[in-house]
């Protein structure tokens, strides 16, 4: 047991350097960046730096399976060239027991990150997003999805039009049961539009069964609202349907779980809400990815070898984990395109990495 501790806490210690390492890196390189970036723009390097330090936690979370191989890789090639994962390994304790601890800690690392790093990571997206709406460098988001359905808005300097839908269909080309409320640039309305369908075709509002309420105090009628019904109206936007299909919230700005109760509100309005299913799945799955990676970066880091192939080891492994990576990301968008079910793209790689590593260690160390 003490030597379990020893092997355990060995790993935590190269995990934090790791930590360090790529923290630092992306600090670096994303500053570098920022300031480059704000600075084209008018504004001083410490906004760049500013906007770099709230999108680290981004970062470091995406950058999460790499610090670990590269914790698991560090702590067992310097036990391995100490001899202390030789000599125990000649007291008969297996590859297995041995990477017990490692396994357990690396699987408490992949539930803290999904739980509290995804928060932490959809605070850093929105406040970065809101610094910058306030510079003027980004767009508002213009389109909100509640319980009361789907919400888009639309302003200028004269005027803004505000639109709510009780559904739309999967595609995000049609919206059902709408209302438009068109307020002046002092935010008084001045008409309201009930349709039972609209579309958005060539920059223009396409409505069927309509009933119009328009604000006509000029008329000196017994209310100052003007009521008409037709069949077809059609008014003018800025809006596009590949802007309200992409202007969804990124799923990550999403807290984890916050998720269920955004994918019943996708699903009510009528959206497809395959992106955050699949999302929720492989956050749920991360401990699997992480173990997957810690297993490659120990399955090399094992094997006894000299000083000068210490290097290749590291190559190998890293060479491995990208593969896995990529796997995963071949998985995602697969699963995106509904072209395989969510399941299998969410907890396949983590998976197929686990029992090859697996396959592989006990082949090399207890075959």
């Amino acid at each position: 047991m003490i030597l379990s501790y020893y092997i355990g806490l060995k790993y935590l210690s190269c995990f934090f350097w790791s930590f360090l390492s790529i923290f630092f890196l992306i600090l670096l390189v994303d500053g570098s960046d920022q300031v480059v970036s704000m600075s084209s723009q008018g504004h001083s390097f410490i906004v760049g730096l500013k906007n770099a330090v709230i999108r680290t936690p981004i970062h470091v979370l995406e950058t999460l399976p790499l610090i670990i191989m590269l914790a698991s890789l560090t702590c067992f090639l310097s036990l391995t060239r100490s001899n202390e994962l030789i000599i125990t390994r000649s007291s008969g304790r297996s590859a297995i027991r041995i990477l017990l601890f490692p396994i357990i800690i690396t699987i408490i690392i992949g539930i803290l990150a999904t739980t509290i790093g995804n928060p932490l990571v959809s605070i850093s997206i929105k406040s970065s997003e809101n610094l910058l709406e306030e510079l003027g460098i980004k767009q508002k988001s213009f389109l909100s999805v509640s319980t009361d359905g789907i919400w888009l808005r639309e302003a200028d300097k004269n005027k803004q039009i505000v639109v709510q839908s009780n559904r739309t269909n999967a595609s995000g080309t049609e919206l059902f049961d709408l209302t438009l409320f068109e307020f002046d640039g002092e935010d008084n309305l001045k008409k309201r539009i009930n349709a039972k369908r609209g579309s958005i075709s060539n920059k223009r509002w396409e409505l069927k069964e309509v009933s119009v309420w328009e604000y006509a105090p000029q008329k000196k009628l017994t209310s100052d609202f003007e009521y008409k019904e037709m069949n077809k109206l059609s008014l003018n936007t800025n809006l596009s349907q590949d802007q309200i299909l992409n202007s969804f919230s990124d799923p990550r700005s999403i807290n984890f779980w916050s998720i269920p109760d955004f994918i019943k509100k996708l699903e009510i309005s009528g959206f497809s809400a395959t992106r955050h299913k699949l999302f929720y799945q492989n956050e749920l799955s991360r401990p699997l990815l992480l173990i997957a990676m810690m297993l490659i970066g120990a399955t090399f880091a094992m094997r006894y070898t000299k000083f000068n192939q210490a290097g290749l080891l590291i190559l190998i492994s890293v060479l491995v984990g990208f593969v896995l990576f990529s796997l995963e990301r071949v998985a995602i968008t697969l699963g995106e395109a509904q072209q395989i079910p969510i399941l299998l793209s969410a907890y396949g790689p983590p998976t197929i990495g686990i029992l090859v590593s697996l396959g592989l260690l006990l082949h090399l160390e207890d075959g």
